[in-house]
């Protein structure tokens, strides 16, 4: 089944062969201000692309480049660079650089993406980049809440690609195009690697209410969200000065769940950061009970979307469903906002009950999200040995 599918920059691309002669496009910086000119034309933009968001991210530079068409600015991107870990002084390596665009680049209608690379990649090369790896925008598959909740149950059906989908007019096309243009391919696999997971858990609220949205979610996520609601629980928008509380339901979470979680001053930083852009809000909910922390989240809302990126939880007074009071507080956040979807983050595609991952697409399915398939990481060595190599230092990591 072929349909049209949300956020499609894919749909709106020309004949192949991308853009010549007068219509060219070149490739220079551009200013904060002119970057959040393209992004605010573009509402289902993600805040990875957000100029702001560059500066939340340690140890990268951030440089925000404009995509022309003449004197006209068609498009943006926020690109990441990171220097191999050599001293600058050092001749060629001391420049070389990773180049990063994640969920981008960002272009107006009818821009095609391939001739937006092509000079990207150029500029990029001119800068000292040895590999340029690109998140593409807008997703190449979608698969519903409800019947991925039934193949869970199916032990016939080991991954979300056994499935009929509904697929993005002009993605698997584009794709085709990137192998042909000599970019790599990410690999499919079952679990998370580095950069941006290639399946995400999306709540459609487009044309919802808070009713609508609960009635997507399967009977016990449904029921415990409103019991949530009758516990006593004191739950309100704290914002940055919720940090200390956040921070112990946070780090509670990250030992019993086994991963390295974030330092304050991250969190710290994406409020004063992205927090202060004029098209982002950055918001922090707590549920407490009797004074004490028993879950937080922090939501982030810009144009068309909003993502629930960090979050954590107490193990005490689990029966007051902590959790999902602040799930359903951002569901009526993102509705009140305007947004049309709610995203929940990664998940993996197996549908294997035994799988590390298979709790999360338990959990994220429960309470009505959608599975996207984005494009992954698409990679373009520009430099072969230091790509090589630069990849077996992060294997070795």
């Amino acid at each position: 089944m072929t349909t049209s599918a949300e956020n499609s920059p894919a749909s709106n691309q020309p004949a192949p062969g991308g853009q010549a002669g007068p219509d060219a496009l070149t490739v220079r910086p551009i200013t904060e201000a002119e970057h959040i000119e393209v992004l605010r034309r573009r509402p289902e933009s993600s805040f990875l692309q957000n100029p702001a968001w560059g500066r939340v991210k340690v140890g990268w530079r951030p440089v925000s480049l404009g995509f022309f068409r003449g004197h006209e600015l068609v498009g943006a991107a926020l690109v990441l660079l990171r220097r191999l870990p050599v001293p600058a002084k050092v001749p060629f390596l001391g420049r070389a650089c990773l180049a990063y665009v994640s969920e981008g680049p960002v272009l107006d209608e009818g821009v095609d993406m391939l001739a937006a690379l092509e000079p990207m990649v150029a500029h990029l090369k001119g800068e000292g980049a040895f590999l340029v790896r690109v998140g593409l925008p807008g997703p190449v598959r979608r698969w519903e809440a409800d019947a991925l909740r039934k193949a869970i149950k199916d032990p016939e059906i080991g991954s979300v690609l056994d499935l009929e989908a509904e697929v993005t007019p002009g993605a698997l096309e584009l794709q085709d195009r990137l192998r042909a243009a000599g970019w790599q391919a990410p690999e499919v696999g079952d679990g998370f690697i580095a950069g941006q997971p290639m399946f995400q858990a999306r709540i459609p609220l487009e044309g919802l209410d808070v009713d609508g949205v609960l009635k997507r979610m399967n009977q016990t996520s449904r029921s415990e969200t409103r019991k949530s609601t009758r516990t006593d629980l004191d739950v309100r928008e704290a914002g940055a000065a919720g940090l200390d509380e956040f921070m112990q339901t946070y780090t509670q979470t990250a030992e019993r769940e086994g991963f390295n979680g974030r330092a304050k001053e991250y969190f710290e930083g994406v409020f004063a950061e992205l927090g202060e852009s004029p098209i982002a809000d950055v918001d922090l909910f707590l549920a407490s009970y009797e004074g004490q922390p028993l879950a937080g989240a922090i939501a982030i809302r810009q144009g068309r979307f909003a993502w629930y990126p960090y979050g954590g939880s107490a193990t005490a007074e689990r029966k007051r469903f902590a959790p999902r009071a602040l799930q359903l507080q951002q569901i009526e956040a993102a509705l009140e906002a305007g947004c049309h979807w709610y995203d929940l983050g990664g998940v993996g595609p197996s549908l294997d009950p035994e799988h590390k991952l298979a709790g999360l697409m338990r959990f994220k399915t429960a309470i009505g999200a959608d599975v996207v398939q984005t494009h992954g990481e698409w990679e373009l060595p520009l430099n072969k040995p230091l790509a090589k190599a630069f990849a077996l230092y992060l294997a070795r990591r």
